[in-house]
């Protein structure tokens, strides 16, 4: 026991330790940029490995809880939930962009130096040959056809989380519909798979702080700190809204589960630290399981249904992209518009968010271009301009994103009985 004890290497995954390692990878990528970009491979290597896990994870999970949900009945009453809570939760966190662009005014007043900047960086990717895509609205029989895998293999080959979301949603209905004992076995080898894989993501967590120097190192040693003084209104206001999201959600946890903030936040902190040091929501699918179900005490097939599907489909940091996107350009251009025309913001912000979902994140945040074409925003230079600031805002935002999901679950998780708590403890 005393040997045990003594080799314990559980202060490498302590809260002080993760936070030394991000600060020194920040401090490397700015001050050694060489360094950086020689360890950055490491930090690439550990997140390939954490997406290995996440989709098994992902699938078993979705499949052993919907499989028990249609099993059990009452699956529709707890669909229609989840759309309920999903939909309030991403408009909310819209209306959250909007004001803070309209408060904040980030496009508004910019000096003259920042705008020649701002028309530099425009340039610059006009002339490097890599001009922007503007994604168009391609309706939403294409956005079904788009979900549907042809070939399951080939979805998991190409990591299409949207595709690999579907097919196990049409796994666990179809195995929950057959209501037999072979059926039963299926969702339990489902389960066991997804304990097996939850345990390799804990034994990859003491090689979190490494991985996280090696990350913060290459994302900030590839930074273009020209961009900061004119874009510090807007990356200000991207930080701030995400930190209020955050303490909304911690809020949210803390009266729903009625636990003090102190619990929650600790409970939460890997998952976030995760988020900000990956920029993946999808990443943090098994952590924030874990945070859920094992420390706040939420039951296990619900969480395990509904964040894997929230990860997925609703993505609220681009709402919040869109939104204060959107509000940058409007201010840019001094366009000033009406009260419908920011509801037509807000809802395409969050439709075209829901369409986007399984993009990557160029894509996504190309897809701004349907939004500002119905407004007749010009949207090329907000692109770019997005794309530039993206590895900047992208920790904080990928933050958010993950606390309103572990937010959103908790409104639609109920909590364990205490039996079963005393049953998991003595197992």
């Amino acid at each position: 026991m005393s040997v045990v004890s003594v080799l314990s290497f559980k202060w490498v995954k302590s809260f002080w330790m993760i936070m030394l390692c991000m600060l020194s990878g920040i401090a490397t990528g700015l001050y050694a940029p060489g360094i950086a970009h020689s360890v950055a491979d490491f930090g690439d290597l550990y997140l390939s490995f954490l997406k290995m896990c996440v989709i098994p994870i992902m699938m078993t999970a979705i499949i052993s809880s919907i499989g028990s949900l249609f099993i059990n009945s009452g699956a529709m009453k707890t669909i229609g939930r989840m759309c309920l809570v999903y939909a309030a939760a991403l408009i909310i966190s819209g209306m959250f962009g909007l004001i803070f662009g309209e408060v904040g005014h980030p496009g508004a007043g910019l000096p003259e130096q920042s705008k020649q900047v701002l028309g530099a960086i425009v340039n610059d990717s006009s002339s490097n040959g890599s001009p922007v895509e503007e994604e168009k609205s391609q309706g939403i029989l294409l956005f079904l056809l788009d979900m549907i895998p042809s070939n399951i293999f080939t979805a998991l080959m190409e990591n299409n989380t949207l595709q690999i979301l579907f097919f196990s949603v049409i796994v666990g209905v179809a195995v929950g519909m057959m209501r037999t004992r072979q059926g039963e076995d299926v969702l339990q080898l489902a389960d066991v798979l997804f304990r097996a894989f939850q345990k390799a993501i804990s034994w990859s967590m003491y090689a979190l702080p490494f991985a996280l120097f090696c990350m913060m190192a290459g994302q900030f040693a590839t930074l273009n700190l020209d961009i900061l003084p004119a874009m510090l209104k807007l990356i200000m206001m991207f930080y701030l809204v995400s930190i209020v999201l955050i303490i909304v959600s911690v809020a949210v946890l803390s009266l729903q589960l009625r636990q003090p903030v102190r619990v929650v936040i600790g409970a939460l902190k890997e998952s976030l630290i995760l988020a900000f040091g990956t920029r993946n929501s999808i990443a943090t699918v098994p952590s924030c399981m874990h945070a859920l179900s094992k420390e706040l005490n939420l039951q296990s097939h619900a969480i395990q249904l509904v964040v894997p599907i929230g990860m997925i489909m609703c993505r609220y940091s681009m709402v919040l992209i869109y939104t204060l996107g959107i509000a940058f350009t409007a201010q840019l251009y001094e366009y000033d518009f009406t009260i419908m025309q920011w509801m037509l913001v807000l809802v395409g912000a969050v439709l075209t968010s829901i369409a986007g979902a399984g993009s990557p994140g160029v894509v996504s945040i190309g897809m701004i271009a349907i939004i500002a074409g119905m407004l007749k925003l010009p949207a090329e230079v907000t692109i770019i301009l997005l794309l530039a600031i993206n590895p900047i805002i992208d920790p904080i935002i990928t933050a958010a994103n993950v606390s309103i999901n572990c937010a959103t679950a908790s409104l639609l998780s109920a909590r364990k009985e205490t039996h079963v708590q005393d049953q998991e403890i003595s197992a």
